[in-house]
């Protein structure tokens, strides 16, 4: 790996202990990494401030930011957001100079002259102390990208900060994918726990049907349509339709594809 030999053993000691952070508590779907790793990994890396940013590349809009320390987080001004599609990162993207897991600067980007001419740099980077910005593409799906970001008060960063950064990129995002996932497997227990309860629930209302409605349930899940149960039982397809909205209501289903489910299901 580029610049691997510019990492020592006790900045590899302290990249470890922050793997091992990212991978013991899971923060959940789509968040930044906990605050006491952003912080951590600020200061390995030297940074004024630290952040971890999700980018919308196809409007190029920022959508997210974990910032550290939190004071620092400017994404709540409309003002930043007017002028962030002014970011030479988002250039750099389109451009393919931005690469997964490559980490770049802006002083790699922009002259200084170029930078000042841009209201995103002087009045929001500049004016908090920014002269200069290690950038890391974590993640990248077709719309969005997830970034680490390093703002320091001078310009330049090292062999040394760049490979740091190279080490621990791909943990940060294989911990993040595995938070998302293990939140998609619990949203889906939930689901499926309410579906069982529900059940439950609707199979223990099932006694409370009148013999009217219970016929009609019958007739439903042999598969006729209302106006056939209608026919079958000599009544009209309004007072078939009254049957069922009285069932939905007892059984706490809203509409025939869950009465029939329900039905299939209690057989």
């Amino acid at each position: 790996m580029a610049g691997m030999h510019t990492v020592g053993s006790k900045d590899l000691r302290r990249v470890l202990d922050l793997v091992y952070a990212l991978n013991s508590e899971p923060t959940g779907p789509g968040t930044a990494p906990p605050v006491e790793v952003l912080a951590e990994l600020g200061r390995l890396v030297g940074a004024d401030v630290t952040a971890y940013t999700r980018v919308d590349h196809r409007s190029e809009r920022l959508v997210a930011a974990a910032v550290v320390p939190a004071e620092q987080n400017i994404s709540g001004s409309s003002d930043f957001h007017a002028v962030f599609d002014q970011h030479p990162g988002l250039a750099a993207y389109r451009s393919g100079k931005l690469m997964l897991g490559s980490p770049i600067a802006l002083s790699d980007l922009a002259a200084p002259a170029e930078l000042r001419r841009l209201p995103l740099f002087v009045d929001f980077y500049a004016a908090r102390g920014t002269l200069d910005q290690l950038m890391c593409l974590v993640s990248l799906d077709p719309r969005y990208g997830t970034n680490l970001t390093f703002n320091r008060s001078r310009r330049g960063f090292s062999a040394r900060d760049r490979a740091i950064l190279e080490l621990i990129a791909p943990h940060v995002a294989q911990a993040m994918d595995r938070n998302a996932r293990l939140a998609e497997l619990a949203a889906s227990a939930r689901l499926l726990e309410r579906h069982v309860n529900d059940l439950a629930a609707a199979r223990a209302a099932l006694p409370g049907l009148t013999p009217a409605e219970r016929t009609v349930c019958d007739r439903l899940a042999g598969g006729l349509t209302d106006r056939e149960i209608a026919r079958s039982l000599a009544i009209s397809p309004r007072t078939v339709h009254k049957h069922l909205q009285n069932v939905y209501r007892k059984l706490g289903v809203t509409n025939r594809t869950s009465l029939m489910a329900l039905l299939q299901a209690a057989a």
